[in-house]
């Protein structure tokens, strides 16, 4: 199995990572621009077939649309409209999958927070929700739907309690729930492992930037080994998630395994980096003026959305048991 990307799949990194850099600047909120442009360049639709309105691409090249969507910290629905135009896909509701690839609607998450409520992750702007309630998902309606929404100290991260939310007439429902959900884990997974990257990238280069006693911090030991070290978590997280993505897409009979290890591997790596990105900053990382403490809140956040780390460690450890 080669893990290293085509020079197809380079094309497309370096695609979306342009549009991202003219569209979006990192600690800014979502805004119709980027929403726009990743509708034009078929983000939405990347992985789904052709024939829903889709590109045809894999779940390979999803994953490296959501590394880089992590690694510049991009706020909105993003993951939760992707999964929901695969929902309604395979459900035949083929014009709603049109009009969510389309950018006509967007999607929030919503999972079970307590006996009556879901949380609900970008809410704001979200008209629909995708709803994880154990294996079931399914998408619903939010129009009338009371939202309660919770303080956050990051504001581009909004979270929002649903009251009252009808589950008995959805608009779609997955048919494989656990399947999805194992798409989406390993799409959370390449977001997290993508902002490992990024923390990485900032602390270095700090390092090379910010003197003190007439050379550069980053060649001080207590700096150079933390950096070495957030490096390789980083790496380490990719590649699991690079490897987790070929086998869910190749059928191969250890992929579960795999998908949940990418998320354990690539979460820890986000909130460790992000947490060493903010001590390598010094005073100034610890600011709200500098993007370090974006990465900390949003690898917190995302770092519970589609099942904690602590239920996919679980679940690697079931998959690896002898059956």
């Amino acid at each position: 199995m080669d893990l290293l990307p085509t020079s197809e799949q380079e094309e497309i990194v370096g695609s979306i990572a342009s549009v991202i850099a003219g569209n979006h600047t990192l600690g800014e909120p979502l805004d119709d621009r980027l929403w726009d442009a990743a509708v034009a360049q078929g983000w939405l639709g990347l992985g789904l077939e052709e024939a829903f309105g889709g590109v045809g691409y894999s779940l390979a090249e999803e994953v490296l649309l959501f590394q880089e969507l992590g690694r510049a910290c991009v706020p909105g629905p993003f993951l939760a409209t992707v999964l929901a135009a695969r929902v309604a896909a395979e459900a035949g509701e083929t014009e709603l999958a049109a009009r969510l690839v389309a950018g006509e609607a967007r999607v929030g998450l919503a999972e079970r927070w307590n006996d009556e409520k879901f949380s609900v992750l970008d809410a704001e702007s979200a008209t629909i929700a995708l709803l994880v309630d154990g294996g079931r998902v399914a998408l619903v309606d939010l129009d009338g739907v009371a939202l309660e929404h919770i303080p956050s100290f990051d504001t581009l991260v909004p979270v929002a309690l649903a009251i009252d939310l009808d589950e008995s007439a959805p608009l779609a429902t997955a048919p494989d729930g656990e399947a999805l959900l194992r798409r989406g884990a390993l799409l959370v997974a390449a977001m997290l492992a993508g902002m490992a990257r990024a923390t990485t990238e900032q602390s270095v280069s700090y390092g090379i930037d910010r003197e003190q006693f007439g050379q550069p911090v980053g060649g001080f030991q207590a700096v150079k080994h933390r950096c070495a070290d957030m490096a390789t978590r980083a790496e380490a997280a990719m590649c699991q998630v690079y490897y987790a993505a070929l086998a869910l897409r190749d059928g191969r009979d250890d992929a579960q395994f795999h998908a949940h290890a990418a998320r354990v591997v690539a979460a820890r790596a986000a909130i460790d980096n992000a947490q060493i990105n903010v001590q390598n900053h010094g005073g100034i990382g610890f600011t709200w003026e500098h993007t370090a403490h974006r990465y900390v809140t949003r690898s917190r956040v995302y770092g519970s959305a589609l099942g904690t780390t602590h239920g996919h460690l679980g679940e690697t450890l079931a998959a690896s048991a002898p059956h």
